[in-house]
């Protein structure tokens, strides 16, 4: 059985209008925070990335995969948000400015802030899956909510709040991969 990414990816490259919104709403948010961190332009970032989604639409390139996606709509966005700045004139103050600061601490951070803003959004669209009970543990444990806590809120055992956590742990890192899911226990949990 196929999950809810493969289905969007094969349902996308039909150019199915329905799953449309549902791709839309999984992506943009992320896109135009990614782009902002580029583009200092905020009128020009929304744009940007609505020209991306239509790109893809119109666009008769296929996805074999959410990762191949994903990685083609932050590299087209780059793209876009740099020749943005190229043709319209603005590039040689922002361009200055990023050859200050251009060493690679930057470079590397610009990186691992935009892997950990993709994690968390993957991390997000996976909790969305879990059991409703699941689900409420483990956003309210991201909120800050000690186990007991939880516990205590939802009026239930620790050892049922212990069970519920290992459960959604165990979908979590098969969803995500050991990798992702280490990282995500450093950030959350």
């Amino acid at each position: 059985m196929k999950d809810k990414s493969s289905i969007l990816v094969a349902e996308l490259n039909r150019k199915d209008e329905k799953i449309w919104s549902v791709f839309y709403d999984r992506f943009y948010a992320a896109l135009c925070v990614y782009v902002a961190k580029i583009l200092p332009v905020p009128d020009a970032v929304e744009d940007l990335v609505q020209d991306v989604f239509i790109s893809v639409w119109e666009s008769r390139r296929t996805f074999t995969d959410i990762k191949e996606l994903t990685n083609y709509l932050y590299r087209v966005c780059y793209n876009n948000a740099l020749l943005y700045i190229r043709n319209n004139q603005i590039h040689d103050s922002i361009l200055n400015s990023l050859a200050k600061d251009e060493d690679s601490q930057d470079e590397d951070m610009v990186y691992v802030l935009t892997v950990k803003e993709e994690i968390i959004r993957q991390l997000y669209v996976h909790i969305e899956e879990l059991p409703a009970e699941q689900r409420r543990i483990i956003l309210m444990r991201i909120e800050g909510y000690t186990w007991d806590e939880i516990a205590e809120r939802l009026g239930v055992s620790i050892n049922t709040v212990k069970t519920q956590k290992s459960r959604s742990y165990k979908f979590l890192r098969e969803k995500l991969g050991d990798s992702f899911y280490s990282i995500l226990l450093c950030l959350f949990f």
